[in-house]
């Protein structure tokens, strides 16, 4: 068996900040760095990240490169980076677009959503030991409502398709939903038919927790049908240290056999 660790992470945008005392990223930090070096994942897929995150997550982890992309038109603000480990995954094209009606156009987004701009880390990788590839999407949701969620992950599935075209490939899109399970965002994904995806989290009942003082599900790890088979765990990391946490959410990971893509 060749298992694969891939890991999807809200990391929390805030770094030092009153409210979030004890749990601002500096004092997470040393807690983050004790777990990804102990669990050793393949491919972190990270939301929330702010430049002063990435240049300190670059000096922990040498052993991962970094791709991604901040949100905002001039290329500021909150990002999504996906870090793959080198010496499991080789690197083979990788892309940002926006989750709007005109996806290469930078800081786009729908009318119907936030003040924020919505994008999406597209990376295609190769297993080194199986040389199996994949596509990781990693997303992040708009927060408003189920309306311009709907749109948002519609406009992801559309450009999935569209890369189908090309290269069919197992795709997994994994992130921050920002919907909880009942909600008419993930109704839409589980009914969506061109492509089908499937959750393989259904098990997991909490990944928000808000630092211990909530508990609700917001992050997914969909799949395309032909990883299903080859999914040998799901769980999230529920570490903390005398009420630091790793993030004000669980990070969720999917355990993939490559050898059965």
């Amino acid at each position: 068996m060749s298992l694969a660790k891939i890991v999807s992470f809200n990391i929390r945008n805030v770094w030092l900040w009153r409210k979030e005392g004890i749990n601002c990223f500096v004092f997470r930090a040393g807690l983050i760095y004790e777990k990804i070096n102990r669990e050793k994942p393949d491919v972190i897929a990270f939301q929330e990240i702010m430049p002063n995150h990435l240049e300190l997550m670059r000096k922990m982890f040498p052993e991962y490169e970094f791709y991604g992309q901040y949100r905002n038109a001039d290329y500021t603000g909150e990002g999504l980076f996906t870090a793959i480990r080198k010496d499991a995954f080789e690197m083979i094209a990788y892309e940002t677009f926006w989750i709007s009606l005109t996806p290469y156009v930078s800081g786009s987004r729908f009318e119907d959503q936030s003040e924020c701009p919505r994008i999406c880390v597209v990376t295609q990788i190769r297993h080194k030991e199986s040389g199996k590839m994949l596509r990781i999407y990693n997303i992040h949701l708009d927060h408003i409502s189920d309306r311009a969620r709907i749109e948002g992950i519609q406009c992801v599935l559309e450009q999935m398709e569209r890369f189908n075209r090309n290269l069919a490939l197992p795709s997994m899109i994994m992130g921050d939903y920002n919907a909880l399970p009942d909600s008419e965002t993930i109704r839409f994904c589980n009914e969506h038919k061109d492509p089908v995806i499937k959750d393989v989290t259904t098990e997991i009942p909490v990944t928000y927790h808000g630092y211990g003082t909530d508990a609700q599900k917001i992050d997914y790890i969909y799949v395309s049908e032909d990883i299903t088979p080859a999914v040998d765990a799901v769980g999230t990391w529920e570490t903390n240290f005398n009420g630091i946490y790793l993030s004000d959410h669980y990070p969720v990971f999917a355990d993939v056999d490559m050898d059965k893509l």
